[in-house]
Formats: C-alpha cells, structure tokens, sequence
C-alpha cells in the first residue's frame, strides 16, 4: 500500500511540474508523443507509456528531452521496479536474461564494462546489443556453458554507456530470436564505492532507494593471483547493512586478488539491468 501511495503521489508531483508553463513550452509543445507517454504514466498506463518514451527515443531529441525522457523512465521505474514496462514474455528457450553496465575501478586503471548474460535452453547463433540507428555495442557467439549460462560482452569500450534507446537480438541456431527494444537510464555520475585503504573501502550514501526495487546488494569475491581461470576461492553476497572490510574467511595465508562490487538492480519487463560499480586490488589475507 505504501509503495502504491508513493508512486501515485509522484505522478501527482510529475503532473504539477510537468503542467506548469515554463516546462510545457520547453518540452511539450509540437511533441505529442511526450505529451502522450506523459498522459499514459499518469492514467497508470505504464507500458503503454513506455511505449511511447521508445518512439520518442526514435525521433532523435535534443539534450532537454532526453533529460525528460530519462527522469519520466526513472518514474516509471518506482511502480514496481520496472516490471510493467514491457508485457512481453521471455521465449521458452531463454528463461533469464539480464543486462550489466560495470565501472570496474582497479589500482592503475578504470574499465568500463557492458555485457549480456542469461541461461539459454539451446546454442546460439547471435548476440547483439545496438545502440539506435546504428551502433553496434556487442556482437558475439557466446558459449552455452553446463546448465545454460552464456555471456556477451563489448569489447573496447572508451565511453560509459548513455541513457537511450536500445535494440536488443538474441538468435538461436534454430533461427528462434528474440527482438527486444530496451531503454537504459543515465549511469551514475558518482562512483559511490571506493578504497579507504589497502584493508578497507567505503561506500557513499546515494539518492533515495527506489522502494519498489530489491535493496543495493555488495558482492565480494577473492581469487588466486595465479590462476588464470579467474575462478573466485571465495564468493559472498551481501544486502542490507553492507560491510566495508572482508569478514573472517577459510582461505590459506597469502597475497590475493579482491574485487568488491556495488550492484543496483531494476527491470524492464522480464529482462534485469544490473549497475555495477565495483573495486579491485591485491591484498594480503589475514592482513585485515
């Protein structure tokens, strides 16, 4: 009831801001399919008014309406956390299916990351993430490993990966696909997480959670600096009140590989899209 009460008085909130002059002549006007994905939100019509944010996408807009579009996705988002956005169902041969958009922050370097990751019931032929018109972001055969499990990922990314529209094609080698829009929310500007110390990290407060989402979820994993597999010794999920030191752990005396990361997750339908900010470094265990 109470997350139902929030999301209605953020549209009542949504409608006073977005009806005031100032906006509506900076936004809505000569621009009906804004106008309309704004209505649809507001009668509670939410993926029909997700709808229409993709044909708005379509149309090309300008910096000030793509900041539009992007807090009404975010909007839409607190309902149920995206679940309303898209009613179409994952085929029956792919059952999971999740998008990750990483910033991995190392000693000497950060990285970005952007990856497709799922369980698949059979192999597949392709793939592709695109960036609308044109821009090819991944392009792969991925593996089907024991159990399904299969990951697509960018190669070479130099920019982080924008709020937009998305064009999303999954195909099997029996020529099934998958054809999917998905539209991301600007990345974080902040990097929350971070290294305190050679022993310790810190985590920043953000915005407000979403109530209607799971709570932001630390993943810590140790690995072997010599293992080329990059198998993790030690893997532990936390949500809740998030550490920022290593528990006591069973591993051997030594140096080793820690990675630490900060996941926000959402839906868009029955597809997850992961923000991950993560950490890495060699420590030295039981150094802590």
């Amino acid at each position: 009831m109470q997350k139902k009460l929030s999301f209605t008085c953020s549209l009542l909130l949504l409608n006073s801001v977005l009806s005031a002059p100032s906006f509506a002549a900076g936004w809505f006007t000569g621009q009906d399919v804004y106008t309309v994905a704004h209505q649809r939100l507001l009668e509670g019509k939410t993926t029909d008014s997700f709808g229409s944010i993709v044909q708005a996408w379509q149309q090309q807009p300008d910096e000030t309406q793509q900041d539009n579009l992007n807090q009404l996705l975010r909007l839409a988002i607190t309902e149920d956390c995206g679940r309303s956005l898209s009613q179409v169902a994952m085929p029956d041969w792919l059952p999971n299916l999740a998008i990750q958009r990483e910033v991995i922050q190392s000693v000497n370097q950060t990285l970005l990351k952007l990856s497709i990751n799922g369980t698949s019931r059979t192999e597949l032929r392709e793939v592709r993430l695109s960036r609308w018109p044109d821009l090819d972001l991944i392009v792969a055969t991925p593996s089907v490993a024991e159990g399904g499990y299969f990951n697509a990922e960018a190669r070479r990314l130099e920019a982080p990966v924008e709020a937009g529209l998305y064009q999303l094609t999954i195909t099997t080698a029996q020529d099934e696909t998958l054809n999917q829009w998905v539209v991301l929310t600007s990345p974080s500007a902040k990097q929350r997480i971070g290294w305190k110390d050679s022993k310790n990290w810190r985590i920043e407060q953000g915005g407000l959670p979403n109530p209607a989402c799971p709570s932001e979820v630390l993943s810590m994993s140790l690995y072997d600096l010599n293992d080329t597999s990059w198998t993790p010794l030690w893997t532990e999920n936390v949500d809740g009140r998030l550490p920022t030191t290593l528990p006591e752990i069973d591993v051997a005396d030594g140096r080793y590989w820690l990675s630490v990361g900060l996941i926000e997750s959402r839906w868009q339908g029955s597809i997850a899209i992961l923000d991950i900010q993560r950490i890495t470094r060699p420590v030295d265990y039981p150094g802590f």
